[in-house]
């Protein structure tokens, strides 16, 4: 009996080992950059993840600012309870989900995350894709 327990332990201990060895790998592919909302974000790569830690109250603003004119996918990845805007100095849009919006380079634009006054949350990531559109023909303007 006894040579039977030491022979299941040592099973147990074997997966262990090994299922926990392929949690530390890096996933294959190209890695999408992730910037922080506490500093500005100057001239992005065409897709990126902007991080908020939301774990406190009130509005959490990021600052980014685009190299050129272009069309960009914005995504929310995260809660359905926290509230995504972006604004411009003439401009408010809210984000439900998915958004599409054509931005000018070399203006600033906020995105601002709100979590509503919901605990515990922590970190919630809002994707941006730059798109294949011409951002002339391309209406309506973000501004």
């Amino acid at each position: 009996m006894k040579n039977q327990a030491k022979l299941f332990l040592i099973s147990l201990l074997g997966i262990v080992m090994l299922s926990s060895a392929d949690c530390n790998r890096h996933p294959v592919g190209p890695q999408i950059p992730v910037y922080s909302y506490l500093e500005p974000i100057l001239n992005p790569p065409d897709t990126f993840q902007i991080v908020y830690n939301i774990r406190t109250y009130g509005n959490k603003t990021a600052s980014v600012k685009f190299r050129n004119d272009a069309v960009w996918l914005v995504e929310r990845l995260g809660s359905g309870v926290v509230t995504l805007k972006a604004v411009s100095d003439t401009s408010l849009q809210f984000i439900e989900s998915v958004d599409t919006l054509a931005l000018k380079g070399g203006n600033q634009y906020h995105f601002i995350v709100n979590n509503n006054n919901y605990t515990g949350l922590s970190n919630f990531f809002v994707q941006f894709t730059k798109l294949p559109l011409n951002y002339s023909t391309f209406t309506p303007k973000f501004k």
